[in-house]
């Protein structure tokens, strides 16, 4: 049986759990600004114990949603709030994430759908790539349900109204990413007799421009500027520089940052080691003297003790030692974006930029293309051409002459 609990000392209770967890300044200012304001609803509807209902009464009736489940993007971190409240009072551990809405898959294709999954599973597809093309998929069952049409009587037309349909919602380059991904599912379903045979003929041919988005580039003073924006003397300061340090000088993606264990570091002969994420390809790359010494300086004062063999963990609060999202290292990034005035308008400032940054720098140092390829982790250096073709100074030089014609 629940014990009543007041209110005020409810929020006085979660007010120094939040600053006993290490919850940084701004979050714990938000979180008191929305409990005050409970607090108030509170004493206007003459309630002075707390319950979960009436947490979520208040919730409901301050932003006007009928239930939670309705929360939009922008109002989530209130709804955190409120939760995290919640679990206090029901002295449950806080969750990560607390808003989670369910991937809608139309009733009536289900059955193909997970076939296809199956498919892609049992054909050696990664996770991460089987999640893309289910979400490409989805776009297109999910017109199907709205249009009231049947995968068994697919044809020419279906397609054509919903080519009609994502010319208007989705640019060139995600029109024929799906486009793909259709192709690929109509042909497997034409195999399994779930429509039409050739029914991927259907899609026709596909046209779009691999660089329609134009990559960000940032120099090589801007990147250290971003390494030297950290306060390499605090806990976070040297965890944040050791990550920082393997995205901007190794180009490395930040879910295999992420997923980096203690045994991926290799002192006796300075090299990490991992498999990518993506690829799921076995990577050697070479630390230099600098990198060693910020892992050594992380893991000697500032990584805490854990059961996770993870290299990277969260350092305070609640969960403390756990591994974290990749998310994390965007918004990392970002923060020492800003604290060094690095200029982002109009400019992607995403992980990934920092990829494209050392394979542009490195070309203007004069480092060959193929030796770019190696420490991308790319398996040619066609693929690194798409990270370094805006790069007009270098193309020209790489560029073959056309002649003429009379």
């Amino acid at each position: 049986m629940e014990i009543a609990k007041g209110i005020d000392e409810l929020v006085l209770r979660a007010r120094k759990f939040i600053l006993d967890c290490g919850y940084s300044a701004e979050h714990r200012y938000t979180y008191h600004w929305i409990w005050k304001k409970f607090r108030l609803y509170a004493t206007e509807t003459n309630q002075s114990t707390y319950s979960t209902e009436l947490g979520m009464e208040f919730y409901c009736k301050w932003l006007g949603y009928t239930s939670a489940a309705d929360t939009v993007k922008k109002d989530e971190y209130k709804l955190r709030a409120m939760k995290v409240l919640d679990d206090i009072f029901h002295e449950r551990p806080l969750r990560r994430k607390y808003t989670h809405k369910p991937v809608h898959i139309p009733a009536y294709y289900l059955a193909e759908y997970d076939a296809y999954l199956k498919h892609l599973t049992n054909n050696g597809q990664k996770p991460r790539t089987i999640a893309t093309k289910s979400s490409r998929l989805l776009v297109l069952l999910r017109f199907l349900e709205k249009e009231a049409f049947m995968l068994s009587n697919f044809n020419f037309q279906v397609m054509e109204h919903f080519y009609a349909h994502i010319s208007t919602n989705y640019n060139k380059t995600a029109q024929a990413n799906i486009k793909f991904t259709i192709r690929d599912f109509l042909k497997f379903c034409s195999t399994a007799g779930f429509v039409p045979a050739n029914s991927d003929r259907f899609v026709g041919i596909i046209y779009g421009n691999k660089h329609e988005r134009l990559p960000s580039t940032y120099t090589k003073k801007e990147t250290q500027r971003i390494l030297l924006a950290i306060d390499r003397t605090s806990l976070y300061g040297k965890r944040d520089y050791a990550m920082l340090v393997l995205l901007i000088q190794l180009g490395m993606r930040r879910s295999d940052i992420c997923c980096l264990t203690l045994e991926s570091i290799r002192p006796e002969d300075h090299t990490i080691v991992f498999v990518q994420q993506k690829t799921g390809t076995r990577e050697k790359l070479p630390m230099t003297i600098s990198m060693e010494l910020a892992l050594a300086d992380y893991l000697k004062n500032a990584r805490p003790a854990t059961h996770s063999n993870r290299l990277f963990v969260i350092l305070n609060g609640v969960n403390k030692g756990m591994p974290f999202g990749d998310s994390t290292i965007y918004a990392v990034l970002n923060k020492y974006m800003r604290k060094a005035g690095i200029a982002t308008e109009g400019k992607r400032h995403g992980t990934h930029s920092m990829r494209h940054s050392l394979s542009s720098n490195l070309l203007k140092d004069g480092v060959e293309l193929p030796v770019i390829s190696r420490i991308l982790g790319h398996s040619s250096s066609e693929i690194t051409n798409r990270y370094i073709w805006m790069d007009i100074q270098q193309l020209r030089y790489l560029s073959l002459e056309v002649p003429y014609a009379d």
